[in-house]
């Protein structure tokens, strides 16, 4: 459950992932936390891909600090590699670099790959809201293993575009194996439609029906449109949320979208799961988000 201020942290831990590489799994981790933070929610993101793509979007430079290798194999902790300065409201980053993929060497070899993640999820779960695990394309990578291991949810990130299903029908496979033997307690979340033309009625609705048949009530109301300012801002280093005036730029009010379905789902796990549960009022949702008070940024030594 998402808490709200004054409640005790119970962090849910969500992983962002597809078997394809190139269909938005950075740029929907990086701003659903920024999106969730501008709800006032702490926010922790896991960078657990070697090409680094949500290190790179949030303008972390690759090699520059220490993270997610050394939280995985040595005993440092999430205060001590968390970067917090120049990153979005509430949301902290544990970054990768490329030495990440060579993680199956350093590990010892009487470690348990499906639980590597274990031992930073408990600390991570007492201190912040969210957790969102960045995942690389391949599933046989073991930080991928463990984060399908360890997570509460699994939200797909997928283009609307047919070869964007391969990697759908693949994941799907792969949470099912997870669930049998490791993880029985993992849920898809939702799949995310990103680059979304919108012109592009029919294939999009296409796309839609095929979710819907595999998925009954996961898909997400909210799809993120094409937008030129989404690369522009990644090419600085910043989330939408980090630009000027960025409550005008729609894909970032999409993205307030997203988080409030997100939220709404997380804290009514249970009527979701039946398929019971009621949507949100996405406007009223973002229109208090615009209207509160932006939460400092977080200090995660604080």
């Amino acid at each position: 459950m998402v808490r709200r201020e004054g409640e005790g942290r119970n962090a849910t831990v969500i992983t962002v992932g597809n078997q394809k590489g190139g269909v938005g799994k950075s740029t929907h981790s990086v701003h659903l936390a920024a999106a969730l933070g501008k709800r006032g929610r702490r926010c922790l993101l896991i960078d657990l891909d070697p090409a680094a793509g949500s290190t790179k979007h949030l303008g972390v430079p690759v090699n520059s600090f220490a993270g997610t290798l050394e939280l995985l194999t040595t005993d440092e902790t999430i205060e001590s590699l968390a970067v917090v300065e120049g990153m979005p409201d509430n949301v902290a980053l544990i970054p990768a670099r490329p030495q990440l993929s060579e993680i199956e060497s350093l590990l010892s070899k009487y470690v348990d790959r499906t639980c590597i993640l274990d031992r930073a999820l408990d600390a991570a779960r007492a201190r912040f809201d969210v957790v969102i695990l960045d995942t690389g394309p391949s599933a046989a990578f073991c930080t991928t293993v463990a984060a399908y291991s360890s997570s509460d949810w699994f939200l797909l990130s997928a283009f609307a575009h047919p070869l964007s299903l391969g990697g759908l029908t693949e994941a799907l496979a792969d949470i099912a194996d997870v669930r049998r033997a490791r993880n029985g307690s993992l849920e898809v979340l939702g799949v995310v439609f990103t680059a979304v033309d919108r012109r592009a009625t029919r294939l999009r609705g296409q796309l839609e029906e095929v979710v819907a048949r595999a998925l009954p009530g996961r898909r997400f109301e909210t799809a993120i449109p094409q937008a030129i300012v989404i690369p522009e801002a990644s090419g600085r280093g910043r989330t939408l949320f980090q630009m000027p005036r960025w409550e005008l730029i729609p894909s970032a009010i999409e993205y307030l979208r997203l988080a409030a379905e997100v939220e709404h789902r997380i804290n009514n796990r249970e009527d979701f799961l039946r398929g019971t549960l009621e949507p949100p009022d996405l406007d009223a949702e973002v229109a208090s988000t615009l209207g509160h008070a932006v939460t400092p940024s977080l200090v995660v030594n604080g």
